[in-house]
């Protein structure tokens, strides 16, 4: 068999399975793309080295597919790190508020995904009632309400008490969660330390934006599925990456 074939087989295994699992999403697309860059990386190198042209060209195209593929292993390696050293609720202390980050809010209430995050809050709120929670989550053109309004009513419902939570519902991206929680923060005297809670393919960048603004903080996590868990992280490449930089310019600004 031709080794371009085999070669094609190969990358085709793990677009079959995405489009399998997630249909024609973003992390399948995402897949896809990345399939037939390696590809063209792999395949195209025996005709690269006719002619000084191609040659050059080829050798970008290896430099740029290279820093793709090691940035996408660092921040895959990144998240499923920081998942595994989060502190369980019962070891994290000497923090000064809670920051639950939003999420989609469906039409008879708060999401599959918010409400693990939910939960995991008032896991840590149950023992530790003293604590003020930040819920952060502005309104999205196909939600009935602020995500932060259903966060509230959900901790509420489930034996928070409504004067410990405070409401940050104006965010529509994970960094104006973080911008906007500190403003609280510093507007009510609260400290500068925060636990953030939100999913865990999403803790990761919650917390080095808020550590790149200047917040302290710890985190805690829900836990997905393994293949929500897969999806989630591909997106959160190209989120993470524009994240890193509007955090950066935002710091110095």
């Amino acid at each position: 068999m031709n080794k371009n074939v085999k070669l094609l087989i190969i990358l085709s295994i793990p677009i079959i399975l995405a489009l399998f699992e997630w249909g024609l999403s973003f992390s399948t697309v995402f897949i896809i793309v990345s399939m037939i860059l390696i590809y063209i990386l792999i395949s195209a190198k025996n005709i690269a080295y006719e002619n000084k042209y191609t040659k050059v060209i080829y050798k970008t195209y290896k430099v740029i597919m290279i820093l793709f593929i090691t940035s996408f292993i660092f921040l895959q390696s990144a998240i499923l790190l920081n998942i595994y050293k989060t502190k369980d609720v019962n070891t994290v202390d000497n923090v000064d508020v809670m920051i639950v980050l939003g999420a989609k809010v469906n039409k008879d209430g708060v999401s599959k995904t918010l409400k693990l995050r939910l939960d995991k809050a008032i896991e840590y709120y149950n023992k530790n009632k003293h604590m003020n929670i930040i819920v952060s989550g502005g309104q999205g053109k196909d939600e009935i309400m602020t995500e932060a309004s259903a966060m509230k009513e959900y901790l509420v419902g489930n034996g928070v008490n409504r004067n410990n939570i405070i409401l940050e519902d104006k965010a529509t991206t994970t960094l104006e969660n973080i911008i906007f929680s500190k403003s609280i923060m510093k507007n009510l005297n609260l400290g500068n330390k925060a636990l953030i809670v939100t999913s865990d393919y999403h803790l990761f960048r919650g917390r080095f934006i808020a550590s790149i603004l200047g917040v302290d903080n710890e985190g805690l996590c829900s836990i997905s599925s393994l293949s929500s868990r897969m999806y989630y992280m591909i997106r959160e490449y190209p989120t993470s990456i524009i994240d890193l930089y509007r955090s950066i310019k935002v710091s110095f600004s």
